[in-house]
C-alpha cells in the first residue's frame, strides 16, 4: 500500500510540474513493474472517434507486439483489451492459449512470451472510457485480491492523466483557434482581465497606434475613459453581455469613434472579458455628410445607394425603400448584392467592381429581386467617392427603376417575333409551339396549351398542349373553364379557390388534375374568339401573376390573328393538297376501273362467243363457269361502289339483331375458303381462332355489315398472301367484364409500307399503288370497311411490318 502512495504521489507531482503526457504514461508503467515484479505493463487510450485503441506506454513489450495493437478496433471479441474498452468492465484472460479473445493474437502473444493477462478499463469521473491497463505474466496465472485492487488503483490514477491532458489539448486547439478568428477579423480584440488588456490582435495595434508590448497589461481606460463603461471589470459584471458607443483615444491622441461589444470568455482557464471593438468613424463622418445630401435626393425619382469603401451600404433614399420594400435600418451595413436576383453571371459583377475600384464610373443594367421576391429592372450609375487626397472612400449608385421600358420592349420584341414565326414555321403545331418559347422568357410555360373552338359542334380541338398531368386532343366546350373564357370573351386569372368557388355557383364543371393557378386568354378573330391560350400551375399559386396577365392581353391580339393567319394557311394548303390528291386518285380510279371493269366484260364477252353448236359440253360448262365467274367479280366491284356511295351520302342503315357469334364465324370461314379456291391459293393456311368462352356467345350487331367488314379484311389479307397463313378470330378477354370484343386478321403477306400507312383507310387506297395491276382490286375496300366499323359502333387499326405482313383490329361493343 506504501509503494502505491508513493507511486501515486510522483505521478501526481510530474503532473503538476506539466511534463509531457508520453513521459508521465511510460513513467506508471515502469514503476508498477518494479512494484509488481515479474509483470509487463501496457497502457492503450482510445481514439478521437472512439473505434480504436492507440499505444500509450509499454516500453517492455517487443516493438512487433506494440505494432499489432495499435490502432486495435474496440469490440465485443475483438482480443482482451477491444472487449474492455468496449464492455467497460475488467478482463481476466488467466491463460492466453486456450482463451477465445486471443484465438487470432495467439502466436504474437507467444512470440511476446506472454502467458495471462489482466485487463481494466481506464475510466474518467463520468464513466467515459479513455483506456485500458493491462499487466501481463509470463505465464498462466489467476490475480490475488492484491493483485486486483493494484490494477483498479493504476487504472484510476491513468485516468486522471489521460483526462487531464485531453483537456489542455481541447483548450489549445479552442485558444488557437479563437486566435485565428481574432487575427483575422476586421475589428479590433482585447482580451481583459479585470481592467488590464492580457492579450490583443494585429487590428487592436493598428486602431489604438500602440504595439502589442505596450498593449500588454496596459489598462482599457487609458485608451476608452472609464466614463462610457456601463460598470466595471468586476467579477460579478462579467457574465453581463453589452454594448457602447464611445471615443477612443489613440496613442498619437487622435480620437475615433467607436463601437464596442462586451462579452465574458475563458482565456487559459480564466474567466475573462473579451472587447470587440469597431472604428465607425469613417461612418459618423459620412452619415453628417450624407444627411445633406440625402436632403437633396430626398425627393428624387431615382434610388440613390451610399456604401462604404468595401461596399457596405451606408445610406439609401427613399425611393430605394419605396421601390425594393427594404428599409434604411434592415440594409445598412449589408452590401448590395441582398437585391440580387441570381440571374446575372458572375463576371458581370466582377467587371462592375473592377471599373469601380480603379475608380472608374460604371454603367449597366441590372435585374434585381425586391424584399418580397418580386424581379424588377434597373439601369444603374455607379461612381467611386474620392477625398481630398484622391482615395476612394465611398460608392454612390444612382439607379433607375426601367421594369416598364424593358417589359414593354420584351412585348414588342415577343409580338414582332411572332409575326415573323408565321412564315418561318412551317404548321400550326411548330407555330404554337415558338408561341410558347417565346412566352417562356417572361412566364413559366410549363403546362401551356392552345384550343382552337368550333362553334358549329361545340367542340375544342388542341392542336397544341404540354402538360404534366392531363392529356387531350378535344373536348366538348360543356361548362369547362375554358368555355368560360370564350363565352365572357375575356381573360380569366384564378386560384384553386376562385376556381371551386365558380363551380360552386354552378359556371364552370372542373374536370382533370386541380391546378393551383390558372389562367385563360381569350384569342379574338375578326368577329368572334376562335379559342384560348392557357398557362396554369398545379404546384405554384405565384406561377402566374396578374402582370403576366396584363403581358399577354397585350400581346393575345397578334397571336389570335397569326394563329388564325396560319391556319387559314394550313387549312389552304390542305384544301390545294386534297384537291392535287383527289384528282391524283380520280385519275388512279378511272384507270383501275377500266382495268378492273375491262377484265371480267372481256371474259363474258369473249367466252359467251366461244360457246356455240360446236363446243363441247365440257368446254361450253367450263367457259360458263368463267363467265360466271366474271359476272361475280363485276358484281362485287359494282357493289363496293354502291356501298362507299351509300356511307358517304349517310344511306346506311345498321340493323341490329341477336347473332351467334359461333354461327357468324362458320359463315365467314365459308365464304373465305370459297375466295381462297377461286384466287388458288389452297397453299394458304387459314386459322381461325375462337376462345372457348365465346363459343355461346350472343352479339348484338347487323351480320351482314360485321361479316362484309370481316370478309373485307381476310379478302384483303389473301391478295395480297403468297405464302404462310392467315389467322383470324376473337382476342380472349374476361368474359365476365368485357364491354368491347376484340377481332383480328392476322396475315404474312407483303405488309404495308410505312410511308403510306396514314392513308391505308383513304379512298383508292392500296399498300402499293405500283402493285394495282398485279393485285386486283379498285382500293375501296379498307374504306368501306372502317366506315362500316364506326357505324357499329367500333374502332379500326393496324400493325404491319413490309416485307413481314400485318395485323388488322377492330372492336364491336357489347351491349
Amino acid at each position: 500500500m506504501k509503494e502505491q502512495n508513493t507511486l501515486r504521489s510522483s505521478i501526481l507531482e510530474l503532473l503538476y510540474k506539466g511534463e509531457p503526457e508520453a513521459i508521465i504514461l511510460n513513467e506508471i508503467v515502469k514503476q508498477v513493474q518494479d512494484i509488481s515484479q515479474g509483470s509487463i505493463c501496457s497502457i492503450l487510450r482510445v481514439d478521437e472517434e472512439g473505434k480504436h485503441l492507440l499505444l500509450g506506454a509499454s516500453p517492455e513489450l517487443p516493438d512487433f507486439y506494440n505494432k499489432a495493437v495499435n490502432g486495435l478496433p474496440i469490440g465485443n471479441g475483438m482480443g482482451s483489451c477491444g472487449t474492455a474498452a468496449y464492455t467497460g468492465e475488467r478482463v481476466i484472460v488467466e491463460d492466453i492459449n486456450t482463451h477465445p479473445f486471443w484465438n487470432d493474437s495467439k502466436s504474437i502473444a507467444k512470440d511476446a512470451n506472454s502467458g495471462s493477462c489482466w485487463l481494466e478499463p481506464i475510466k474518467d469521473a463520468s464513466g467515459k472510457i479513455l483506456g485500458t491497463f493491462a499487466i501481463y505474466r509470463r505465464d498462466s496465472n489467476t490475480p490475488n485480491p492484491k493483485d486486483l485492487e493494484l490494477i483498479s488503483e493504476l487504472s484510476g490514477l491513468t485516468a486522471i492523466v489521460l483526462d487531464r491532458y485531453r483537456i489542455i489539448k481541447q483548450l489549445e486547439e479552442s485558444e488557437n483557434k479563437y486566435k485565428i478568428l481574432a487575427d483575422a477579423t476586421n475589428e479590433a480584440v482585447f482580451i481583459v482581465d479585470d481592467d488590464k488588456i492580457v492579450e490583443v490582435n494585429p487590428r487592436a495595434e493598428i486602431m489604438t497606434g500602440y504595439s502589442e508590448l505596450e498593449l500588454s497589461g496596459f489598462s482599457i481606460y487609458n485608451f476608452i475613459e472609464k466614463k462610457y463603461w456601463i460598470n466595471s471589470f468586476t467579477e460579478e459584471s462579467r457574465n453581463f453581455r453589452h454594448r457602447i458607443q464611445a471615443i477612443g483615444i489613440k496613442k498619437d491622441g487622435s480620437k475615433i469613434d467607436v463601437v464596442v461589444r462586451v462579452k465574458n470568455s475563458t482565456f487559459k482557464g480564466k474567466l475573462i472579458c473579451l472587447l470587440s471593438v469597431r472604428d465607425v468613424t469613417n461612418y459618423k463622418n459620412a452619415k453628417t455628410e450624407l444627411h445633406k445630401l440625402s436632403q437633396s435626393v430626398i425627393q428624387s425619382p431615382v434610388s440613390v445607394i451610399v456604401t462604404d469603401c468595401e461596399g457596405n451600404i451606408e445610406y439609401v433614399n427613399p425611393k430605394f425603400n419605396e421601390l425594393t420594400g427594404y428599409s434604411l435600418k434592415e440594409v445598412i451595413g449589408l452590401t448590395p448584392r441582398i437585391l440580387s436576383s441570381g440571374n446575372h453571371p458572375i463576371d458581370l459583377y466582377e467587371s462592375l467592381w473592377k471599373a469601380i475600384s480603379s475608380g472608374n464610373v460604371w454603367r449597366g443594367e441590372f435585374q434585381n429581386k425586391k424584399k418580397n421576391g418580386e424581379l424588377f429592372w434597373e439601369f444603374a450609375t455607379i461612381s467611386p467617392i474620392k477625398d481630398e487626397r484622391g482615395q476612394i472612400v465611398s460608392f454612390i449608385a444612382v439607379k433607375e427603376d426601367i421594369t416598364e421600358r424593358k417589359r414593354q420592349e420584351q412585348i414588342q420584341k415577343i409580338i414582332l417575333n411572332i409575326s415573323n414565326a408565321v412564315f418561318s414555321q412551317n404548321t400550326l403545331f411548330e407555330f404554337i409551339q415558338f408561341i410558347r418559347e417565346e412566352l417562356s422568357s417572361t412566364i413559366d410555360t410549363t403546362n401551356f396549351f392552345v384550343a382552337l373552338y368550333d362553334d358549329k359542334t361545340k367542340m375544342f380541338s388542341l392542336p397544341f398542349h404540354d402538360d404534366e398531368h392531363d392529356s387531350f386532343e378535344k373536348f366538348p366546350k360543356g361548362k369547362t373553364i375554358s368555355g368560360w373564357v370564350v363565352d365572357h370573351e375575356t381573360a380569366l386569372l384564378a386560384t384553386a379557390e376562385e376556381l371551386d368557388e365558380l363551380e360552386a355557383k354552378g359556371e364552370v364543371e372542373l374536370k382533370g388534375e386541380p391546378s393551383k393557378i390558372w389562367l385563360g386568354m381569350p384569342l379574338k378573330g375578326k368577329e368572334k374568339v376562335i379559342g384560348v391560350l392557357v398557362i396554369q400551375s398545379y404546384e405554384d399559386e405565384n406561377a402566374v401573376t396578374e402582370e403576366d396577365k396584363k403581358m399577354l392581353e397585350l400581346i393575345s391580339h397578334q397571336i389570335s390573328i397569326s394563329i388564325e393567319q396560319k391556319r387559314t394557311e394550313q387549312e389552304l394548303y390542305k384544301a390545294l393538297h386534297d384537291a392535287t390528291e383527289s384528282d391524283r386518285l380520280k385519275s388512279v380510279f378511272l384507270a383501275t376501273m377500266s382495268h378492273e371493269l375491262r377484265t371480267p366484260l372481256n371474259a363474258v364477252i369473249g367466252f359467251s362467243g366461244l360457246v356455240d353448236n360446236e363446243a363441247g359440253i365440257e368446254t361450253a360448262v367450263e367457259y360458263c363457269k368463267m363467265i360466271n365467274q366474271s359476272g361475280y367479280t363485276l358484281l362485287n366491284i359494282v357493289e363496293d361502289l354502291f356501298d362507299i356511295s351509300l356511307i358517304q351520302s349517310g344511306a346506311v342503315k345498321i340493323k341490329h339483331e341477336d347473332c351467334s357469334l359461333l354461327n357468324l364465324f362458320y359463315e365467314i370461314d365459308a365464304v373465305i375458303h370459297n375466295e381462297r379456291n377461286v384466287l388458288k391459293k389452297e397453299h394458304i393456311e387459314l386459322i381461325v381462332n375462337i376462345p372457348p368462352d365465346f363459343s355461346d356467345f350472343i352479339l348484338n350487331t347487323d351480320p351482314h355489315r360485321f361479316k362484309q367488314v370481316f370478309l373485307n379484311l381476310l379478302k384483303n389479307a389473301l391478295k395480297f398472301t403468297d405464302k404462310g397463313s392467315i389467322e383470324y378470330g376473337v382476342i380472349n378477354g374476361d368474359m365476365n367484364s368485357v364491354r368491347v370484343l376484340h377481332f383480328f386478321v392476322k396475315d404474312t403477306g407483303i405488309g404495308i409500307p410505312e410511308e403510306v400507312q396514314e392513308s391505308i383507310f383513304g379512298l383508292f387506297r392500296q399498300a402499293n399503288e405500283k402493285l394495282s395491276r398485279e393485285y386486283n382490286g379498285v382500293g375501296i375496300g379498307l374504306s368501306i370497311s372502317k366506315s362500316l366499323t364506326e357505324l357499329l359502333g367500333g374502332k379500326i387499326w393496324f400493325d404491319s411490318t413490309y416485307g413481314e405482313g400485318s395485323v388488322f383490329y377492330f372492336t364491336h361493343p357489347v351491349k
